[in-house]
Order: structure tokens, then sequence, then C-alpha cells
């Protein structure tokens, strides 16, 4: 008895281990050019209500400096606090600089020594886009106001400590140094 069940198990086994199994295809799904399609839309449009809400912004700007921001080609804006004749530092440049960044409100998100003073080569920079291309307009002892959008900032993830996910911001800006290096 024992070894007809045992027969009757290991035949039905057999059978159920020839059925043929199928794929099912997934209802609908996008493709991967259709997403990344879709993502630069997206990301397009949320840019172009970025520098609309910033042009406003700074369009509203009652400052007692009176000097105005002026549009760079790199997407972030630029005011001289301070200028001077000295020469701009340029690629491969070793510069030194310092900033306070804040919110557009005024809220002060890193003063000055949290900041602190950072290093860095011109052109291999690992800090955010617009400051090291904001630096390139900038010469030794020179101090400019930039108004950074999210995308030139720290885009879509933040610093990851106190700046959120597409925070646009207001950076005061120095150029403390800047050293030619004796190779390229």
């Amino acid at each position: 008895m024992k070894s007809l069940n045992l027969l009757t198990f290991l035949l039905i086994l057999l059978c159920f281990s020839c059925h043929k199994k199928e794929a099912f295809q997934p209802i609908k799904s996008k493709s991967a050019s259709e997403f990344i399609n879709i993502s630069k839309e997206y990301s397009k449009q949320r840019e172009e209500k970025e520098r609309n809400f910033l042009q406003d912004w700074i369009n509203n700007q009652k400052d007692s400096l009176g000097i105005a921001y002026m549009p760079t080609a790199s997407g972030f804006w630029i005011r001289f606090i301070t200028k001077n004749n000295n020469p701009r530092a340029l690629k491969n440049n070793f510069v030194k600089y310092s900033a306070e960044i804040k919110t557009l409100t005024g809220e002060t998100i890193y003063n000055s020594q949290e900041f602190g003073f950072k290093e860095g080569v011109m052109g291999k920079f690992k800090d955010i886009r617009g400051i090291e291309s904001s630096l390139y307009l900038m010469g030794k002892g020179e101090t400019v106001e930039l108004v950074l959008p999210s995308f030139t900032a720290y885009g879509f993830f933040g610093d990851e400590n106190k700046i959120g996910a597409n925070v646009p911001l207001l950076v005061l800006l120095t150029l403390d140094d800047v050293k030619t290096l004796p190779f390229k």
C-alpha cells in the first residue's frame, strides 16, 4: 500500500512538472525612452516656473545698494557688491573662497563661519555648479551676491543637511585668493 501511494504521488508530481509555464505580459508599461522623455519634460516645466518665480522676485527687490542683478549664461543672477580690477580666476587656478547661504526670504542657512573657507582648482570643483561658475566672473577680493536656481545649487537632493530639494538660494560669495598653479 505504501509503495502504491508513493507511486501515485510520483506520477502526479511527474505530470505537473511537465506542465508548460506561461509568462504573463504586463498590462501596460513604459519604455525607458518614454520615461526619460517624460522626465525631461517635467524638468523643463519645473525649471521654467522657477526661473519665472526668481525673475519676479528679483524685479520686486527694493535695495539700498541700488545694484541690479545681471543674468548669466549659466542660468543664475549675479550682482557685484565689491568690485576691483584684479584679474579674473581662470581654469586650473587655485582659489580660496567663503560664502554665506540664505533663503530668498533672508533666513540664514549657513553663515560664513559654518560655511568656512573652501578651496579648489577651477574646472575641477566638487562644489555646486553656481558657485564655480560665478568664481570665473570674479577677481581676488571681490564679493558678489548670487540668486541661484535650484538646478545650479543643490538640485533634486538638497545638501542632505539643511537645504532641501529644489530650493533656490541667495549666496553672498567672496573670492579670497587666486593662485596660478605651476602645472596644468
